[in-house]
């Protein structure tokens, strides 16, 4: 008993005194992305499985950790042929690595309800050290009494940095816009 209790207070501790978990609400989330084709257009795109929680303590309004994951094969650019292409081994070889995923390692309060949220994604499963923008809007009070937040989300990354490097930039841009919209809750 009194080693469960050890325990438990470690785990308190690692996720921050007063932290509440708030879980994604998939049903009011996005997670988008663009890339320039042929250096005119974007194509864009998302993703449309994933998952994941962040610790947020609502008294100091202060993000303590994010993770989360994504069904890679759920990539979704409106064309299925293409859709196809970025599932095989060209781009994110979803047999192989079916998951993309996002664990926070740091987390540094910038502004009112802004975070730079510092951890590891890991895509074609390498790790990759990434820093990512957050903003935090509310918290209120959703509908049976629960807690919600707002998350957003604009960065971009480098797509041969993550691994990904099939065809040139002037056919596919390096650089990749994310954009994620989230919900979460905590009840």
């Amino acid at each position: 008993m009194y080693k469960r209790m050890i325990l438990s207070a470690i785990a308190g501790l690692a996720m921050g005194a007063g932290a509440e978990t708030f879980k994604i609400d998939t049903g009011h989330a996005e997670i988008g992305f663009a890339a320039k084709h042929m250096m005119v257009s974007n194509t864009k795109g998302k993703f449309n499985t994933f998952e994941g929680t962040l610790d947020y303590d609502i008294a100091t309004k202060t993000l303590k950790s994010a993770q989360g994951t994504i069904d890679a094969a759920s990539i979704d650019t409106n064309n299925e042929k293409r859709d196809e292409h970025l599932r095989n081994e060209d781009f994110f070889n979803t047999a192989k690595f079916p998951k993309i995923t996002f664990r926070s390692t740091s987390v540094k309060k910038t502004g009112d309800n802004e975070f730079e949220v510092a951890g590891k994604l890991t895509v074609l499963g390498i790790d990759r050290d990434v820093v990512l923008p957050v903003t935090i809007i509310g918290p209120v009070e959703g509908r049976g009494g629960a807690t919600l937040i707002g998350v957003e989300c604009n960065t971009t990354l480098n797509r041969r940095a993550l691994g990904i490097d099939h065809a040139p930039a002037a056919v596919i841009g390096d650089d990749v816009k994310i954009s994620i919209e989230l919900e979460a809750g905590y009840k």
